[in-house]
């Protein structure tokens, strides 16, 4: 041993060195490990960092679907609309399944299958691009309102949500009427019937005032001169005992009748003497009971009667009635659904501004019209009619517009901008009571009798129709205004709930 340590102190360099050489690759390997080790801790990091740029970049609140100008539509937004919209069209097929049962009747196929069709996963696609398309609509809306200064306060979306739960803490507001009054629409005049040439319809046959004995009288006549011609043979006597026969049915006929009359006037006048005195008497009982009440000697009764108290309701009951809505609809929020007040608030008052300048009148023209394939054919059924064949009679047979084809095609007033262009332009410009020469559209061809052109007041449906045109025409000029960019969208997006609860 002794020597053993001699040998070791003896070779201290040898030592040393095989120290140096292991401390040397450790501190390599904790080098390396240490570098592993930083590599690893930062491709988490990155990876966490990238997931959750990822994660908020896709969150559908954030994700975005469309923009107007500067108005992002987030795929939260475009999606909680969609469910909006499948939402509403099962509660229209429920009140209508509601409906048919009222009538004790079950809803048809052809009903329920459209309803279906639209809930489908083939038709999600049309679905989704309706509802983008609207959603543009409120945005390019909200611009040009703003533009304007139409504006709509928190205030009037609130109430306006209470009141879809009959709630209205401020009273109950009072009905104002639907719509405006309308000027009377005129008669058809003496020219417009001129034209129709309408079929007057026969008026029934007078009925005779005399009494049967004067119909007996013409047939005894009658039968006289037939017996003349007849006379000294066996048939003029047959006829006379039936003259005879005749005219005794005839007196006792008149007899009972006038029986008949006058027990109808006696019990007429019985019934109504006993209907005065039981007025009269009536009348003193009411009195009585009125002077009763009015006198001081009326006693009261015990027992006072105490009407029933209605039950308030209370903004606690407003809000349970809200919770269980939302909590049984989850398919959209409330923030969403008063979002959604808020633009129809919006869109009426912009409608209400452009009322002032739709006129309540339009020039307008009643037309009817013949329909045919070819220009032949409608040359052939000019000519007829130019040589004396009524309008109608034509329409019937050649008309392949079967909608009014029986009503000589009748198209009733209508505005200009109403009918296909070429259509419009020669129904205006005729004068009234001409057939126009063949008019090509393309439905086919057509020979147009112009029955009517005036100033005319606008029915409700043509009003309404004048106020959507008109909200469509300064929409489109507020669209021209702003990049709207639909890139983000697909189909996918489109989501397919709630189901179908048919």
């Amino acid at each position: 041993m002794a020597e053993t340590e001699k040998q070791e102190i003896k070779n201290p360099r040898d030592n040393n060195k095989t120290n140096r050489e292991r401390r040397e690759k450790e501190e390599k390997q904790s080098k390396l490990l240490l570098r592993v080790g930083t590599i690893v801790a930062a491709i988490v990091i990155i990876c966490i960092v990238v997931g959750l740029i990822l994660g908020i970049v896709n969150k559908p609140s954030r994700k975005v679907v469309a923009r107007v100008g500067d108005e992002k539509i987030t795929l939260d937004q475009f999606q909680s609309a969609v469910r909006m919209q499948r939402s509403n069209i099962n509660s229209n097929y429920q009140y209508m399944e509601q409906l048919y049962s009222m009538f004790g009747m079950q809803m048809d196929e052809s009903t329920r299958e459209n309803y279906a069709v639209q809930m489908s996963e083939g038709a999600k696609g049309l679905m989704g691009q309706s509802v983008l398309s609207n959603m543009v609509d409120q945005r390019v809306m909200a611009y040009g309102a703003a533009q304007e200064g139409i504006t709509v306060s928190d205030k009037e979306v609130d109430d306006y949500y209470k009141g879809m739960f009959a709630y209205y803490p401020d009273g109950t507001p009072t009905a104002t009427a639907t719509s405006e009054p309308f000027e009377a629409t005129p008669t058809i005049t003496d020219e417009q019937l001129a034209i129709l040439r309408y079929t007057e319809t026969p008026l029934p046959t007078d009925i005779p005032t005399e009494a049967p004995a004067d119909e007996a009288e013409a047939v005894a006549e009658a039968a006289d001169a037939v017996a003349e011609e007849v006379e000294n043979t066996e048939a003029a006597e047959a006829v006379e005992e039936a003259v005879a026969e005749a005219d005794a049915a005839v007196e006792e006929a008149v007899d009972t009748v006038e029986e008949t009359v006058d027990e109808v006037v006696e019990t007429v006048e019985e019934a109504v003497d006993e209907a005065a005195a039981e007025a009269e008497e009536m009348a003193s009982d009411t009195a009585e009971m009125v002077e009763e009440v009015l006198s001081d000697e009326a006693e009261p009764t015990s027992e006072p009667t105490v009407a029933p108290t209605p039950t308030v309701y209370t903004e606690d009951m407003f809000k349970q009635y809200e919770s269980v809505y939302f909590a049984n609809n989850y398919y959209y929020s409330k923030d969403f659904f008063k979002n959604q007040l808020r633009y129809e608030l919006l869109q009426g008052k912009v409608e209400e501004s452009l009322k002032a300048n739709i006129a309540r009148t339009a020039d307008m023209v009643w037309a009817r019209h013949i329909l045919v394939e070819t220009e032949e054919e409608a040359q052939a059924a000019l000519d007829r009619i130019n040589n004396g064949e009524e309008w109608g009679a034509v329409c019937a047979e050649v008309s392949t517009d079967t909608s009014n084809a029986s009503n000589a095609g009748d198209l009733g007033w209508f505005t200009e901008g109403t009918m296909v262009q070429a259509f419009n332009d020669a129904a205006f410009s005729q004068e009234v009571g001409t057939i126009s020469d063949p008019v090509q559209t393309d439905y086919g061809w057509h020979l147009i009798q112009v029955i009517g052109h005036e100033e005319r007041p606008l029915t409700s449906s043509q009003y309404d129709t004048a106020v959507q045109t008109a909200y469509q025409t300064w929409l489109n000029g507020y669209s021209e205004q702003l990049d709207i960019n639909l890139d983000g969208y697909n189909v996918d997006m489109v989501p397919t709930d709630p189901a179908f609860v048919g």
